[in-house]
């Protein structure tokens, strides 16, 4: 069973298990690991700024580029591989993905409605996933195998080892029949690696194309970035982690990214524990609402509604059954002016501070919340802000703005569009990555 389907002690122990080890790899905010992550992330975000500027200014779609900078860095995390842009291997598997994501949109209405599962198309989708997923567990059973053949437990490469790791030390203890909840273990491990990747590959991606988006239906955005990128880098090497205090700008324009896309729809799967009473006065309809929530129902929570009355931020908590939107949060009139506008300066504060409201939950809320926030908060500002150091993108010609209707899968992904890049080129040839800031210079 998959971490994000599991629940009880196996999700609590598997979540546990994986937030430590996670946080051994970098996925920190604080601490060497941190600076280990971002190299492993500054690897790829240079292969692919080179990448880019190959194009030479002709028109191109990114989605590739972007799909396997950023897959190979949650893969060099779960198991030491790395795929280059051509690898067969690798489209195939960002084939499956993406049809993946696309599938869950088509068959999640399930959850809800449970006799719409006979439907033919509906089983086409489930068939097909299935299918899908079998390939992919063939392929990870694959790198657990060949792992086993060269594990060192006094050498731990990545996350496989970990789990091999602690496969053999609960054999030593005497509890092996009680690790993952005496569930068949390599299963387990292939299903959370399969979880892993598919949401640390497919969101990154998903929202750094989003910022694209913004970017070209937003000149003046742009602009703004990359003049205060020049301003506090400068033009000798590309952006790093520890300049983030002093780009309030670029990180405000991320935010604002996300905010404006909300690419996951729906909240976390959620079940009670026990039998739930729930008693809510609707206002609007002056009806009062009484319902019980029986134990091991399928929920999915809304994310949270915040209202404001008389200055008073109140949150309510939310009934079962229902399916639920991020973006009726983040697109919310009550908490912030003119939502369909794409302004980074509200995450600003009036000294120009980066502010995040507490209604600003790209991430989820509560124990089930992304558990790789570190690890994506670190790569949308590395590859962004190298991005946009180093081109200025436009439309080709005679092209007309991508368009902010999403494809509502398991995320909401922009349509496929095109752009040109032109390079800005650094001073030295070499990309340097010290953390000297150039403040006040041109």
């Amino acid at each position: 069973m998959s971490i994000i389907n599991s629940t009880g002690k196996l999700w609590k122990d598997q979540r546990r298990f994986l937030h430590d080890k996670l946080r051994q790899f970098g996925m920190t905010y604080m601490g060497n690991g941190k600076h280990n992550m971002e190299k492993r992330i500054m690897a790829e975000v240079e292969d692919y700024i080179n990448y880019l500027r190959v194009a030479d200014g002709q028109p191109m779609d990114m989605a590739p580029a972007i799909s396997v900078a950023v897959s190979n860095v949650i893969c060099s995390i779960m198991m030491s591989v790395r795929f280059s842009i051509n690898d067969p291997k690798f489209r195939r598997f960002n084939y499956l993905i993406e049809e993946g994501m696309r599938l869950f949109g088509e068959i999640h209405t399930v959850d809800y409605i449970p006799t719409v599962q006979y439907l033919p198309s509906i089983l086409t989708a489930k068939n097909k996933i299935i299918k899908n997923r079998k390939e992919m567990q063939k392929f990870y059973q694959d790198v657990i195998d060949e792992h086993k053949k060269t594990f060192d437990s006094t050498n731990i490469r990545d996350l496989i080892d970990f789990y091999l790791a602690e496969i053999e030390k609960a054999k030593t203890e005497g509890r092996d029949d009680e690790l993952f909840d005496g569930k068949n273990q390599e299963e387990q491990i292939v299903q959370v690696i399969i979880d892993l990747f598919s949401a640390g590959m497919e969101t990154i991606k998903t929202t750094l194309l989003w910022i694209n988006v913004f970017m070209l239906r937003n000149p003046d955005a742009m602009r703004r970035v990359q003049d205060e990128l020049d301003q506090v880098v400068g033009r000798h090497r590309l952006p790093s982690i520890e300049d983030i205090p002093f780009l309030p700008i670029t990180e405000s324009t991320i935010l604002e990214s996300m905010r404006r896309s909300s690419i996951v729809p729906l909240a976390t799967t959620h079940s009670p524990t026990r039998r739930i009473y729930v008693s809510r006065l609707l206002r609007n309809a002056c009806l009062h609402m009484q319902m019980y929530i029986e134990c091991g129902a399928l929920m999915r929570i809304h994310y949270c509604v915040w209202s404001v009355e008389n200055s008073i931020l109140q949150t309510e908590h939310i009934e079962t059954g229902s399916m639920n939107w991020a973006e009726r949060v983040h697109m919310d009139p009550n908490l912030w002016d003119k939502p369909e506008e794409f302004n980074p300066r509200r995450f600003l504060d009036a000294e120009g501070k980066v502010r995040k409201p507490e209604y600003f939950i790209p991430f989820g809320v509560g124990r089930r919340m992304c558990l790789g926030d570190v690890l994506a908060r670190m790569e949308l500002f590395l590859f962004f802000s190298s991005f946009m150091h180093s081109f200025r993108i436009t439309l080709p010609d005679g092209q007309p703005l991508p368009s902010l209707k999403g494809n509502v899968g398991a995320t909401i992904t922009p349509e496929s569009f095109k752009v040109c890049l032109t390079p800005r080129p650094l001073i030295t040839n070499v990309v340097e990555t010290h953390h000297m800031r150039n403040v006040g210079s041109n």
